[in-house]
């Protein structure tokens, strides 16, 4: 069985039901950082959507002060946003991925 890249382990994190939603963005946070440090995984353009995420949860801030600092509400909607866009830049990667291993 292949082992997951952490984009698609945050993808499947953010999308499980087990954890609260401040759990959760630390979590996928982490796990969207260490996927952007494997840099040869990425095209260019796909990893310039990673990090786009990943500074957006941050807000100028480390991870895990961004979250402590949200209320629930913001949790939620942060959450649902970061889950919508790291899902999508997982399938994509993968597609891209498997495009590039036909190819080989």
């Amino acid at each position: 069985m292949p082992v997951l890249h952490p984009i698609v382990q945050a993808a499947t994190l953010l999308t499980s039901g087990s954890g609260t939603p401040k759990e959760k963005l630390v979590l996928g946070g982490k796990l969207i950082w260490i996927a952007r440090a494997i840099r040869g995984d990425w095209t260019p353009d796909l990893l310039e959507r990673a990090n786009r995420i990943y500074h957006g949860l941050l807000q100028g801030s480390t991870l895990k002060k961004a979250v402590e600092e949200m209320d629930d509400n913001a949790a939620n909607k942060c959450l649902t946003q970061l889950t919508k866009d790291t899902v999508e830049l997982a399938a994509e990667f993968e597609l891209v991925r498997g495009q590039g291993r036909q190819h080989r």
